[in-house]
């Protein structure tokens, strides 16, 4: 890790080095509904995941200070990661979904982070964009293994969010966010014919906007109502 810190308002800092990351229970178990521990081989073993593994390296750029009037913290970063043991949620039958990580691949992409407080108004400001390349390991007949390209399932290029918070008094917010996902996919398999035919069998999910907008009101110390 380095770390650099130019003058009061502005810090660079990188890391980078090899990981080792550990199962968590949801990871392992399910929650209970759509998520299921992942099926054995066959009814003869368990096929739980195993720790996932691989490279790392991010730089990011940070910045606090007054801007545009308002108080305003702001983070970009830069992060990639090459991966062993790629852990996936997919689609195991109808209507459940397991984790599995006999996968490995590549993530690349840019995150930025920016808060501007002001005395009654603060803007929140959040959008990461990640290209992923994954895949798959299968058998051969000479009883070796090979990779075939896959598509990283439930992984949005782009997501972002943008939350508007308004204080009348300092007891009380009303705020409206906007939180932006793009299309992902469902299904790892991905048709060798290319075009059309291998973005459809990824089974896409279209891109979705939603708006939210609520209050939170400090009623008394200790005491919080949102709506």
């Amino acid at each position: 890790a380095l770390k650099k810190q130019f003058d009061d308002n502005f810090t660079m800092r990188m890391t980078g080095g090899t990981y080792y990351r550990l199962l968590n229970m949801y990871e392992i178990a399910g929650d209970g509904a759509g998520i299921l521990p992942a099926p054995n081989k066959g009814g003869r073993e368990s096929s739980f995941p195993v720790p996932e593994e691989g490279k790392q390296f991010d730089i990011s750029a940070l910045w606090h200070g007054s801007t545009l009037g308002a108080y305003n913290k702001t983070s970009l970063t830069y992060f990639w990661r090459d991966s062993e043991n790629m852990l996936q949620l997919q689609r195991y039958g109808k209507d459940y979904w397991s984790y599995m990580n006999d996968n490995k691949g590549t993530a690349r992409g840019i995150e930025l982070q920016s808060n501007f407080n002001w005395n009654k108004f603060d803007l929140d400001l959040q959008a990461t964009y990640t290209k992923t390349k994954s895949k798959s390991r299968n058998s051969t007949s000479a009883g070796g293994f090979d990779y075939t390209d896959v598509w990283a399932t439930f992984q949005p290029e782009w997501e972002g969010n943008v939350r508007f918070t308004y204080r009348p008094v300092d007891t009380l917010d009303i705020f409206a966010e906007a939180h932006y996902t793009d299309m992902y996919y469902t299904s790892r398999t991905k048709d060798d014919r290319g075009g059309e035919h291998a973005y459809l069998s990824g089974m896409p999910v279209d891109d979705l906007l939603v708006f939210n907008t609520g209050i939170k009101w400090k009623m008394k110390d200790g005491w919080q109502l949102a709506i």
